[in-house]
Formats: structure tokens, C-alpha cells, sequence
């Protein structure tokens, strides 16, 4: 019973005795401190789920321990897991680990077998930060690839699709590598994210510096996640999708002249005179103001045509949509894509680029379920280091979600909802000699899906 003793001393030694006003002509007196509580029962599902995906150790392994081995306290799996943990839960900041090293339950959690043993400091987390090099990021960007392929359990998926779009992080203070964006009007980084379009899985966060040229370097990138998926995935069909920032003919000429395998893309494209101009699209647009005048309501039409920019090696389909909206504005769009012998001008453009406004959601749910925006640090490698722990613990509770919560009324709610509902929950820690028993509430507002996801990771006993 020692380790409880440990507890009840260390709760009395900062209990706080408030009183608060009469209830019913009875005082009513508020023990601060008193009993050995949480406000993080969930951990135990985030907890379960992590010992599934071997997040901490996968990252941990990534990076070189240059401390003295003498002055550890604390291992890399622990300091990462701890942050991981502590951005799941809504807490992104580093000082937050002051408030929460001596939270019974994170140290449940973190310290297997050592549930007195304090968490890591905020000055530690911020050494380790600061503490990577270029070497240990690339091999963290690896990871998340790998880790991305693993989680189809050893099954081939038919089709994915590489959703790629950029987000503007507003940065604040001297950072490195922060440049002046016009479009948003403020000084910020513009980190890449690329999600897979049916799921909404985190494939790869990449930090880039505010430049307003979006395009740059995205045919290396794609390049480089394409042979990595290609290693484990021969045959999978794979579709690059994005917005006009990301029509690169350096990438559409490469799949071109090298035949890539079942590698297709669909971007937008930005319009010009020539296009505007082409007879095809001269044809549709008057066709599309005569059905206006007739019906007197919007209307919509598409085609298609052959088109080659004078930087552009070979001639790309081009799917054109030409509609009058409700105010009689005539609106052109046009997207670039290399299935245009397989599927209908409408049916490219309305079914499998349109789509492309999932992602919006899944970059909505990384900036407020994980706070994936609060890049803090002065140098950009430390920024960069802090994006993969924000979308490790994306992944964490992305698996939580499609994993644990399958079949409950919470496997479509959003990560920032299964956050608040379900895992900031208060429960009872008891160390007892032989075992720890977590005490819940009795009456939990998400009681059924908790159980079920407890239940989840149920053990034999």
C-alpha cells in the first residue's frame, strides 16, 4: 500500500479548502486537491491504441540520443509519448508539461511501472525539440510512409488517392524561414499536407517556408512518396489530386515519358487567354448562355480538349465546365488530368475533382483537434520536428476513430468532438498492491461508447 500513501501525502500536502456559498442553509465547503483524480480517462483508450501503432518507439527510433546517457531521466519514447498525449488531449503547448508531469493518470499512462515517477519538464521537451538534426527528420518523413502503408493491416488497397494542399500557419516573433504571403496578408509558413482522399489518413506533413509559388518542389516530393508506395504497392492504382497550385507539368511531363504504372493525376488549371479562346471552350459558352436565356436558371455544361502550355512537353487532357450561376455571371473552370480516356468530362470534374474539398475538412480537423497550427520555435528544424508530432497525434486519433469507435454513434464525429465527449473524462486512479483500478463516473455522457472502447482493448485476466 506504499504507492497509495505516495499519493494521499502528496494530495494533502497541496489540498486547498475553499467555501462557497450556502446550498439549501447548508455550507458547502470545495476541496481542492483532495482526492487522487483526472481529467484525462481517456488516456487509457489513447493509450491502448498507441501500444497498437508503436507511435512513440517508431519516432523515438528516428532520432539520435546525444545526451549524456548518465543524466537521463527520461527516454525519447517517454518525452514523445508524452507529448503526444498531452496534444491529444488539447494541450499543444510545451509549458503545458509543467501542469500535467504529476497528473496520475498521464503518468499512468507514460511511466508503465513507474506511476510515481514525475514527467518530463517543459525545459526537457524543449531540448528535445531543438535537439534533432536534418538526418533524424528525414527518417521521421520516411516513417510516417511507412507508417501510412501499415496501417491496411498487410492488405493492398485497389485505389488511393494522394490529396495534396497547402495551409497557412501565421507565424509571430523573429522564426526562421517566415516569409510574407500576399494572398492570406501576413507572414507565415505554408506546411504541405497530403491526406488519402477516401479515409482522411495522414500520409505525410511536410514544412515549407510562406512562399507564394506553391509549386515549387511538389514534383519531387510527389516523385519520392510515389517510389514509396510503390515499393509496397505494385499495384495499386494511385491519383495525385489538387488544386491549380499543383498542376506541375515538371510531374505531368515525368508520368508521361516514363509510363508510370496505373500513376494518375487530376489538378485544376488556371485559365488563360489561349484557353479562353480555343473553340471548344468559345462553342460551350454560347451553348451555355442560349440555355440560360431559354430556361431563365442556372445551367451547367462540360467538354473536353486536347491542350499543351508552351512549358508543357506533351498535350494533356483538359475537362472544361462552363455554367451561368443564379445572378447570370458566366463562371469557366478547367481541370488537367491524364484520365480523360476513361471517364466523361462531368464526370472527372464533378465525381473525382470535386471531391477534393474533403481534404479542407481533414486540414480543418488537424488545426483543431491537434492544434496543427502553433509553430512556436525560433529555428524552422524545430518547427518542422513539431508538425510530425502534431500529425503523429492526428494518426492517433484518426486510428481511434476508425479503429476502436467502428459501429458507435461516434465513428463520423470529428476529432475535436470525440476529443471533448470522450476523452476528457475524469476518472479515479487507485494503485493498490496488485493492481491499478481506474474508477469512472457513473453517469458519463458518452458511457455506452466509452465502454465500448474500453472494452476494445479488454484483457483476459
Amino acid at each position: 500500500m506504499g504507492k497509495i500513501k505516495h499519493f494521499i501525502d502528496s494530495d494533502q500536502a497541496n489540498e486547498t479548502k475553499i467555501c462557497l456559498p450556502t446550498v439549501n442553509n447548508l455550507p458547502v465547503e470545495a476541496n481542492v486537491g483532495k482526492a487522487c483524480l483526472s481529467s484525462f480517462g481517456g488516456l487509457a483508450i489513447l493509450k491502448g491504441e498507441e501500444q497498437h501503432l508503436a507511435l512513440a518507439s517508431q519516432l523515438a527510433s528516428c532520432v539520435t540520443d546525444k545526451r549524456n546517457p548518465l543524466l537521463i531521466h527520461h527516454t525519447l519514447e517517454e518525452i514523445i509519448m508524452t507529448r503526444i498525449f498531452q496534444i491529444c488531449l488539447g494541450y499543444e503547448d510545451v509549458n503545458d508539461c509543467d501542469r500535467m508531469r504529476k497528473d496520475p493518470m498521464m503518468q499512468l499512462a507514460v511511466n508503465s511501472g513507474e506511476l510515481d515517477k514525475d514527467l518530463c519538464s517543459s525545459a526537457t521537451m524543449c531540448r528535445f525539440e531543438n535537439m534533432v538534426s536534418e538526418e533524424d527528420l528525414l527518417a521521421i518523413q520516411e516513417m510516417f510512409v511507412t507508417m501510412f502503408v501499415l496501417s491496411y493491416n498487410g492488405k493492398t488497397p485497389k485505389k488511393i488517392i494522394l490529396d495534396c494542399d497547402d495551409t497557412n500557419v501565421d507565424t509571430y516573433g523573429v522564426q526562421e524561414l517566415t516569409l510574407f504571403n500576399s494572398y492570406y496578408d501576413s507572414y507565415c509558413y505554408m506546411p504541405l499536407l497530403v491526406f488519402e482522399g477516401f479515409s482522411g489518413k495522414m500520409i505525410l506533413p511536410l514544412l515549407k517556408p510562406g512562399r507564394r509559388n506553391k509549386t515549387a518542389n511538389i514534383c519531387d516530393t510527389l516523385k519520392w512518396l510515389v517510389a514509396c508506395l510503390r515499393q509496397s504497392w505494385p499495384e495499386t492504382e494511385i491519383i495525385v489530386r489538387g488544386d491549380s497550385h499543383f498542376c506541375s507539368h515538371e510531374f505531368m511531363d515525368w508520368v508521361m515519358s516514363t509510363k508510370q504504372y496505373r500513376l494518375y493525376y487530376i489538378t485544376g488549371l488556371a485559365s488563360n487567354n489561349v484557353l479562353n479562346t480555343n473553340p471548344v471552350v468559345v462553342n460551350l459558352s454560347k451553348k451555355v448562355k442560349e440555355d440560360y436565356e431559354k430556361a431563365k436558371q442556372p445551367v451547367k455544361r462540360y467538354s473536353g480538349l486536347m491542350y499543351r502550355a508552351n512549358t508543357w512537353t506533351y498535350y494533356q487532357f483538359v475537362a472544361v465546365k462552363a455554367e451561368i450561376t443564379e445572378k447570370g455571371e458566366l463562371n469557366i473552370r478547367f481541370i488537367v488530368t491524364n484520365m480523360g480516356g476513361r471517364f466523361y468530362p462531368q464526370t472527372l470534374y464533378e465525381y473525382w475533382y470535386c471531391k477534393r474539398g474533403g481534404d479542407e475538412l481533414y486540414i480543418r480537423q488537424f488545426k483543431e483537434a491537434v492544434n496543427g497550427d502553433r509553430l512556436s520555435c525560433h529555428t524552422f528544424k524545430a518547427n518542422r520536428l513539431r508538425i510530425f508530432l502534431y500529425a503523429a497525434a492526428y494518426v492517433l486519433l484518426h486510428s481511434v476513430r476508425e479503429r476502436v469507435l467502428k459501429g458507435t454513434s461516434m465513428e463520423k464525429a470529428t476529432l475535436l468532438r470525440m476529443r471533448e465527449q470522450l476523452l476528457l473524462v475524469a476518472v479515479c486512479v487507485r494503485v493498490l498492491k496488485t493492481k491499478v483500478i481506474l474508477d469512472y463516473p457513473k453517469h458519463v455522457p458518452r458511457r455506452q461508447e466509452l465502454c465500448h472502447a474500453l472494452e476494445f482493448y479488454q484483457t483476459v485476466a
